[in-house]
């Protein structure tokens, strides 16, 4: 046997056409980026708030094009202005992060965690009841994380074992969580606790149960140790995700069960664990969101307020802007809260710019961020094109080379020749 080749170029096997050569470079690109890691994804959350800034860039324009430019500019900017305005979106941005991660880890098994509201509020109320009692803000972010993730153990057990479907297990908790807060509240709690309680909140959080400073709010007033823990917590869990056989497991099972259970992966264990660790991610968002001592924000249950606390359905949004990435959650929850900082800055450009204008574009981001995936697929799509057609032409290629006697040993398609 000898090995001939034959020698012809990368451009040999382009169309002539100059149209159709274009896509075909459009494919050649997307084939290299669906070759990187991870880039696909990146890239669909980008292009989503790309499209959604220049959706409220249009309705700017639109509602007084005159100021349009300035709005746009203080949307984008006004978050950095000063230390006190960027410290102000980086603590405000801390519990987002933990609850757009806690709603993406249980997403990459394929689970929707719809409870975190409930498990984010049983976090919150606990931990500040055990500040409260006098202990300090590591006691208390264990009293959060373990409430949490006892709240979520619920919704993940009868998921594992009795396929009872998590969306419905988790409303109903939500508001159990809160009606059981709102009885201990009214009735149980004040017996022992006169002096910290109200008829419709607890006192705020003691500055000792609060996360400590180390320092960082000498620079950025009212940063806590809480960025800190998030950025860690976030970047274990990318590890985790990515780089170990139990995310692998998670990831695996989540985009096909049955895959997986002939891979004797262990479904009831995943299934429970998943859930229990995004509750317990969602008590420690509960406490972050109480634990600043600038704050000083009390917690609510009177019927007059009956509302759950908003930070886990923020996690909701985090998340499918960030592409249920770890590290996607810090700049999703970056642009969220950025966003909302300027809420009362826009109206000085414009008076046609309310406060409503923020919440809009947000609803634009996220619903815009909800057609992600077609752009993943359309990028694979591309990629399996390319594929398909760098393969027809180099048989062509060769089937031309070899009617015509052409083949040498210089030729770059290699042949077996009996």
């Amino acid at each position: 046997m000898a090995k001939v080749k034959v020698n012809k170029e990368e451009n040999d096997f382009l169309p002539e056409n100059p149209f159709l050569r274009f896509f075909y470079h459009i494919g050649h690109f997307f084939h290299k980026l669906n070759n990187i890691k991870g880039l696909g994804t990146f890239l669909s959350g980008f292009l989503c708030i790309v499209i959604g800034l220049l959706i409220g860039l249009i309705l700017l324009v639109a509602m007084d094009w005159k100021n349009s430019l300035e709005g746009f500019k203080i949307l984008l900017t006004y978050g950095f202005s000063n230390t006190t305005t960027f410290a102000r979106v980086l603590y405000q941005a801390t519990p987002m992060m933990i609850s757009g991660l806690a709603i993406g880890f249980a997403f990459k098994l394929g689970l929707f965690n719809i409870g975190i509201t409930g498990q984010v509020t049983a976090g919150a109320f606990v931990s500040i009841i055990i500040g409260l009692l006098g202990m300090p803000w590591y006691v208390c972010i264990l009293a959060a994380i373990l409430s949490g993730a006892i709240i979520g153990f619920i919704p993940g057990f009868l998921k594992a074992k009795f396929n009872v479907n998590e969306v419905l297990s988790g409303i109903m908790l939500n508001w159990i969580v809160y009606y059981i807060i709102g009885l201990l509240g009214a009735l149980v709690i004040p017996r022992s606790m006169k002096d910290k309680i109200t008829p419709s909140n607890l006192n705020p959080m003691p500055k000792a149960a609060c996360l400590p400073s180390i320092g960082l709010d000498n620079i950025l007033p009212g940063v806590t140790l809480g960025i800190v823990i998030s950025l860690v917590i976030i970047f274990v869990f990318q590890i985790i995700l990515n780089h170990t056989t139990f995310g692998f497991e998670l990831k695996l099972t989540g985009s096909n069960r049955h895959a997986a259970k002939y891979a004797g992966m262990n479904q009831t264990r995943n299934i429970i664990l998943a859930i229990t660790i995004s509750g317990a991610l969602a008590g420690l968002c509960g406490y972050m969101t109480y634990a600043n001592p600038l704050t000083a924000t009390r917690f609510r249950w009177d019927s007059g307020n009956n509302t759950l606390i908003g930070d886990g359905f923020t996690g909701i949004s985090v998340s499918l802007i960030a592409q249920n990435s770890p590290i996607g959650c810090i700049f999703s929850s970056l642009l969220l809260t950025l966003i909302n900082s300027s809420q009362s800055q826009m109206k000085l450009a414009s008076s046609m710019y309310n406060a409503h204008f923020t919440e809009l574009l947000k609803a634009v981001i996220i619903y815009v961020a909800s057609f992600s995936s077609l752009f993943i697929i359309l990028l694979r799509k591309a990629s399996e094109h390319y594929d398909i057609k760098q393969s027809k032409r180099r048989a062509i290629v060769y089937h031309d080379a070899l009617t015509e006697g052409l083949l040498t040993e210089e030729t770059s398609v290699e042949k077996e020749a009996m």
